[in-house]
């Protein structure tokens, strides 16, 4: 087993896993519902050749290595090709859920009170301690 080309297939399928997932993420953000079924039968067939992927790393052993190749470039590359898909995937499912929620939800505020009307509550407030400090 060539840990280098386990590494390039490993990577050229993350690189399919990004692009996935990219495309999953303008689905979400343009038609603002759940990805089509061609993009979730896709991811679908894509997880059994990951997990196939990460058996055959896991397989690699450090003496298979040869320092004159460039493994090192291949993982450092896979790992980065990683955090991005992490990132995306995070995203992707920050979006999915508020897609999913009710629109009352979606469209919720926190922070219904104006920021003048803060103000104005802060300064009462600050008015009745200096009042209450100089009847001491």
């Amino acid at each position: 087993m060539d840990p280098a080309s386990v590494l390039s297939n490993h990577l050229s399928l993350c690189e399919g896993v990004y692009k996935l997932l990219l495309e999953e993420n303008s689905w979400l953000k343009i038609q603002k519902s759940v990805p089509s079924k061609d993009i979730l039968d896709r991811k679908q067939q894509l997880l059994p050749q990951l997990e196939q992927s990460l058996v055959n790393l896991r397989k690699l052993k450090p003496e298979f290595f040869s320092p004159f190749d460039n493994s090192k470039k291949l993982v450092n590359d896979s790992h980065a090709k990683l955090l991005q898909i992490f990132y995306i995937d995070k995203e992707n499912e920050e979006l999915l859920v508020k897609i999913t929620q009710p629109v009352e939800r979606q469209n919720f505020n926190r922070f219904t009170t104006p920021p003048e009307q803060i103000d104005e509550i802060h300064r009462l407030r600050d008015d009745e301690e200096s009042n209450s400090g100089t009847q001491d």
